[in-house]
């Protein structure tokens, strides 16, 4: 994936979520990143709190009030019913904190259309705004995923041609090494929708994967910042350590479902497309993440 050139347009993918809240402010609040549209998908809370999280952060940050909002998938890219609420993340899944509600039109509710004959939201309206960004900026725009790859997977199925314009994606998901956040096993994010995030990561479209091996080790005490991690990952990715390996997911497997497999050793023969980072600078890192936690005091 190439190196990024300010400003660099991104799209992000999000579940808010505390964490999800400020990797939206450091991302709209750094002059390196042109945020040109934002997707939800269900994950740390259902699909239409997600949504309304992200309006309201965006209200909150002074985001651009034309900025491209779409709501995005409600459920797994298999079907059936999705992962509960993340617990961590409290009531209203920002930590209690009550936000006014956002003013902002968002494609693919039920008053703008998008909802599939079983009443929940089908991520259309997400896939068509991320592809209608990537035919804007062909080879330039990166997909920063934040949530369960539901809608990226869907936008390899339905726009393989618009998925490949992507400059590249970057995804807070999985462990490498690490142990679990959700089983012993499996991340969050991965084990919403394992499908999903096999689809992507074995797809070929260049991946930045920055997984719990680093999102734990940058010295933030009391508060879980997963996916402002990777935000630093985008805009800083000389602090992290880079490693190239095929990846896959465990998609059935009773104890391990949703475990990301790492084949250091090359014996699947497939191609190393996916990036991990497997380690970080601690200081500057966190020296970041606390800026922007300072700024939205």
């Amino acid at each position: 994936m190439p190196e990024p050139t300010p400003p660099l347009p991104v799209v992000i993918d999000t579940d808010p979520g505390v964490d999800d809240a400020i990797a939206l402010l450091l991302a709209l609040g750094s002059s390196a990143l042109r945020v040109a549209g934002v997707t939800t998908v269900a994950g740390n809370a259902g699909i239409e709190q997600v949504t309304a999280n992200a309006t309201a952060v965006l209200d909150l940050a002074g985001a651009p009030a034309d900025l491209p909002v779409a709501m995005g998938a409600a459920g797994p890219l298999a079907g059936g019913p999705r992962v509960p609420d993340e617990p961590v993340h409290g009531p209203g899944a920002l930590g209690g904190v009550v936000l006014p509600p956002g003013t902002r039109l968002v494609a693919g509710t039920p008053a703008t259309g998008g909802h599939g004959p079983d009443g929940r939201a089908d991520g259309t309206a997400a896939v068509d705004l991320i592809a209608r960004v990537a035919r804007t900026h062909p080879g330039e725009l990166v997909l920063l995923a934040l949530g369960p790859l539901t809608n990226v997977a869907r936008l390899l199925e339905r726009d393989p041609e618009a998925a490949g314009m992507l400059a590249g994606v970057v995804h807070m998901g999985g462990a490498a090494f690490a142990p679990g956040n959700v089983t012993p096993a499996a991340e969050f994010n991965t084990y919403c929708d394992p499908e999903a995030t096999r689809v992507v990561l074995t797809s070929g479209l260049p991946v930045r994967l920055v997984p719990l091996d680093v999102t734990r080790r940058h010295g933030v005490r009391e508060c879980r910042v997963h996916d402002a991690t990777a935000v630093v990952a985008l805009l800083d990715p000389e602090r992290f350590c880079w490693r190239r390996h095929p990846v896959d997911v465990e998609c059935v497997g009773e104890l391990t479902r949703g475990a990301l497999v790492t084949d250091v050793y090359g014996r699947t023969g497939r191609p190393a497309t996916v990036e991990l980072a497997l380690d970080l600078d601690p200081d500057p890192v966190r020296h970041r993440l606390l800026a922007v936690l300072e700024d939205a005091r």
